[in-house]
C-alpha cells in the first residue's frame, strides 16, 4: 500500500536502519512506477534522508546506489526548490555520482540564476572531498 508524505512526517524520528532500507525502496518504487510525482518523491526522500542521518550509519549501498542514479535523472539548475533539496539529499546520503554532476553542471552552463549558484557553490565548498562520508566532522561526537 503507497503512503501519502503526511504519513513519512508523522515517522518517529528515530527508525531503524532495516525500516528505513525498506521505505527508501517502497518510495523509489512508488517513483520508478509513476505513483507519486517528482515533488512528493523528493519530500519524502527528505523526510527519510532526516531520520537516515539519525542512524549514524551509510544507508544500503545499493539503496543509495538507486538513489543516487535517480537524484542525477532529476539534477535541474533551473528549479530554486528542486536544487535545495537535491542538495540536501546528495549531501546527506554520500551519494558520489549525483554529486559529480552537480560540480559538473556548473562549469558546463552559464545562464543559472545567481541564488541557485551561489547555493550550489557553498555546498561544494563545505563538502570538499568528503562526499562519501556525510558524517565526516561528526565521529568525534559519536
Amino acid at each position: 500500500m503507497m503512503m501519502n508524505l503526511e504519513e513519512y512526517r508523522k515517522f518517529p524520528e528515530f527508525l531503524s536502519v532495516n525500516e528505513l532500507a525498506s521505505l527508501f525502496r517502497d518510495v523509489l518504487n512508488d517513483f520508478s512506477s509513476n505513483k507519486i510525482d517528482k515533488n512528493v518523491f523528493l519530500q519524502i526522500l527528505s523526510q527519510l534522508m532526516d531520520r537516515q542521518v539519525l542512524t549514524y550509519e551509510l544507508l544500503h549501498a545499493d539503496i543509495r546506489a538507486n538513489v543516487d542514479g535517480v537524484l542525477c535523472d532529476l539534477w535541474n539548475t533551473e528549479s530554486y526548490d528542486d536544487v535545495d533539496i537535491i542538495l540536501s539529499i546528495v549531501v546527506n546520503l554520500g551519494l558520489k555520482k549525483c554529486f559529480q554532476k552537480i560540480k559538473d553542471s556548473i562549469s558546463q552552463r552559464q545562464d543559472i540564476d545567481k541564488a541557485i549558484l551561489q547555493e550550489i557553490q557553498e555546498t561544494i565548498n563545505e563538502v570538499g572531498e568528503n562526499i562519501l562520508n556525510p558524517y565526516h566532522g561528526l565521529e568525534n561526537f559519536k
